[in-house]
């Protein structure tokens, strides 16, 4: 057996990684108190972000000093804080803001990752076990943190819509359907760049009772919300069907039966877009933000992220044919293109 002499930098490295949980709890406690709401009003002292969080001040501060030192927030003379660039990640109901995302990683799913222990050694999912249900039944359950992470999904949405839109022509097809479309953010973004297109947004009830409320004006016409389950049918006859961030919550044997679900409501020549993280096949030892998206879907769901050779093998499994994949520019997704043929 190797042994290696651990020197004292190894040690600070793993230490400093460590650090990671201990400035999520602060940020954790800053999205709670909506200190980045308040700053955004303009700098405030710690007293004064004390008395408007209803806070101890000396607590504060410390939670306020260590976000600081990792470019949270900045600290300038007597104890004032102002709002920086990162820190405006955390305000309240922004376009592309990760408050909500914060909160459900931090909260309800957090217990699962202290659980993947059990995961490796039983190939079971960690939330299941803490929780004693499945996420979505947890959120059927508790629909205000279903809410919140639907909303998390949204504020993180934005990191990609622009790379989807600039990389992928909507306008040729007619018909469109978002299978899993959530609260339409993707729909509306889609139908606003090609303007001679309808869409579906297909998702189950308690998502679309919200949804339809929410569509707007200009798209009223031209946008409408379909109910079910995309283990037994969507949408048929579509020309395109789009899938974000969908696939990766199941696994496999359950991608297959999505999948076919799809294929089977498609018409011949239509497209299926799978809009996922993906891992290169190639990357062993390399940074990647899907390696550690992936341990988010093995915490609490079923599903995982994928190769492009993993992929493959549920698209063809599926009947589908593989495409083509398309960069957008974000390692958080990638644009898998497959067609019925």
């Amino acid at each position: 057996m190797e042994k290696f002499k651990i020197k004292p930098e190894t040690t600070l490295k793993m230490f400093e990684i460590l650090g990671g949980m201990w400035i999520a709890g602060c940020v954790k406690a800053a999205a709670e108190l909506n200190i980045a709401d308040f700053l955004a009003e303009g700098p405030k002292t710690i007293s004064q972000l004390a008395k408007v969080t209803y806070s101890n001040e000396n607590q504060l501060y410390r939670i306020m000093r260590a976000l600081s030192s990792v470019g949270i927030f900045t600290e300038t003379g007597n104890k004032t804080f102002i709002l920086n660039e990162l820190g405006a990640t955390m305000q309240s109901g922004v376009p592309g803001t990760v408050k909500d995302f914060i909160l459900a990683n931090l909260t309800e799913h957090f217990p699962g990752f202290m659980e993947l222990t059990y995961s490796v050694q039983t190939g079971k999912v960690p939330f299941e076990y803490v929780h004693g249900m499945n996420l979505w039944e947890y959120y059927k359950k508790n629909p205000e943190l279903g809410n919140n992470f639907g909303r998390g999904m949204t504020g993180l949405s934005n990191m990609e819509l622009d790379g989807i839109i600039k990389n992928y022509n909507f306008s040729p097809y007619k018909t469109i359907v978002d299978v899993g479309g959530g609260n339409g953010i993707m729909m509306y973004t889609i139908l606003n760049s090609a303007p001679e297109s309808s869409g579906i947004i297909f998702d189950e009830s308690y998502v679309t009772e919200t949804t339809a409320g929410c569509i707007p004006e200009n798209l009223k016409n031209r946008c409408s919300v379909a109910v079910g389950s995309f283990f037994e049918k969507v949408p048929e006859g579509a020309d395109l069907y789009t899938m974000k961030w969908i696939i990766h919550d199941w696994n496999d044997d359950e991608c297959i039966r999505i999948l076919k679900v799809c294929y089977n409501a498609m018409p011949k020549g239509a497209k299926l877009l799978i809009i996922d993280a993906m891992i290169p096949d190639d990357s062993q030892n390399k940074p990647h933000i899907g390696k550690l998206l992936d341990i988010v879907m093995m915490a609490c769901i079923t599903g995982r992220e994928r190769t492009l050779s993993e992929f493959r093998e549920i698209i063809e499994k599926s009947g589908l044919t593989f495409n083509r994949l398309i960069d957008i520019g974000t390692e958080a997704k990638s644009i898998i293109e497959c067609e019925k043929i």
